[in-house]
């Protein structure tokens, strides 16, 4: 704690990828997204493409963003639920050529289920930076491999015993994960790889005394970054929905203890700046105009507005299959536009964008930091 404001990480790495003012290293997107929105014809090509492989996964969290259409209205996805492999290079192939500069490899559900990940990593390696999102449950030798070509990997593990992981996993795979975090680092030593690997923890009412047992385990297994948030728990689309209700004094006094354990090869990330004090969903921008930063294309062949919003009509940008040219049809087309005008934050929950929504109202739409002057 510094003036009563929570510590999200140590000034020593104020430059990282949690850290919301890395938006600011966008600023020519923000006023290019400002003209268009005014008008202008031209819309950049995203900075990342945030792809989701396959709607399927093997574990049962509760909290899960994707649950409405993972389990309780699966036809919302259609008949398409897994990319095809040749689509997928076709695919990196056009990112490539557009502009877009990073992948994104979430899975709608668990992106390791896609039998075609490791050959999609090692085609796109070279030609973007590439991430993963995984539970790490299911790291075979080959996929470990190719993970070690990439920017990061994150691995949501949310619990630091195997009765925690169960009571928010769904499923008795603590001792799995573990094993598959413990692959990575050990062949990211073997290898000399630079990929940041990192131990993903959501603040839940089940999981919240044992945060620092997390970070100490995360640091013990060999990842260089330990990422702690609270869980977006207000999604009218999660079961049973509802404010989050934890002890803020307790969660204060785990994110302290993790902070001790850093050093200069294990960060600590206690990140909290999209939400209120009392860790509930806040809104403060007026508008939604960060979403063309990135292009979230889904299993079923299509591009959604937000990585907030997949696989809701309203909010279903355009085609994307067979063809990914098909992208430059509709991309910055008037239709496109008035979607992102159309959006009411208010209906909206944590917005993943949120402080890059409020960078564009402060540096382009306002100038407040007077950016002609060095």
């Amino acid at each position: 704690m510094v003036g009563g404001t929570l510590v999200e990480w140590s000034s020593k790495s104020k430059y990282n990828s949690f850290n919301s003012y890395k938006g600011l290293t966008y600023y020519e997107n923000y006023k290019a997204i400002v003209d268009w929105m005014n008008g202008c014809d031209y819309l950049p090509p995203p900075v990342e493409c945030n792809l989701d492989l396959v709607a399927e996964c093997n574990l049962d969290c509760y909290f899960c963003i994707t649950q409405r259409y993972l389990r309780t209205r699966r036809e919302e996805v259609g008949e398409m639920r897994t990319l095809p492999a040749d689509y997928m290079l076709k695919l990196v192939d056009f990112l490539t050529a557009w502009g877009v500069r990073g992948l994104c490899i979430s899975g709608g559900g668990e992106s390791t289920l896609h039998k075609s990940l490791p050959d999609l990593i090692l085609h796109a390696k070279d030609k973007m930076d590439v991430a993963v999102v995984t539970n790490a449950t299911l790291i075979t030798d080959k996929l470990a491999e190719a993970l070690m070509y990439c920017r990061w990997v994150a691995m949501s593990i949310d619990a630091a015993d195997r009765q925690t992981y169960k009571a928010v996993k769904g499923r008795d795979y603590f001792d799995r994960a573990i094993a598959g975090v413990s692959k990575l680092t050990k062949l990211r030593r073997q290898t000399n790889s630079s990929v940041d690997l990192c131990y993903k923890f959501l603040v839940l009412p089940e999981n919240t005394s044992t945060i620092y047992e997390a970070c100490k385990l995360s640091k013990e297994l060999g990842v260089q970054d330990f990422h702690v948030r609270p869980v977006d728990f207000e999604r009218g689309d999660i079961r049973g929905h509802k404010q989050l209700n934890i002890s803020r004094e307790k969660v204060e006094e785990q994110f302290a203890l993790c902070h001790e354990e850093e050093t200069k090869d294990f960060h600590v990330y206690t990140v909290t700046h999209k939400f209120d004090p009392e860790f509930h969903v806040k809104h403060d921008f007026e508008r939604c105009l960060a979403t063309p930063l990135v292009i979230p294309i889904l299993q079923d062949g299509n591009a959604y507005l937000c990585v907030d919003r997949k696989l809701e009509v309203h909010f279903r940008s355009g085609l994307c299959y067979p063809n990914p040219e098909n992208i430059l049809s509709w991309w910055g087309g008037e239709r496109h536009r008035q979607m992102i005008k159309s959006v009411n934050i208010e209906k909206c929950s944590r917005c993943t964008w949120s402080q890059y929504n409020r960078q564009i109202e402060e540096t382009v739409l306002k100038d407040n930091m007077c950016l002609s002057f060095p």
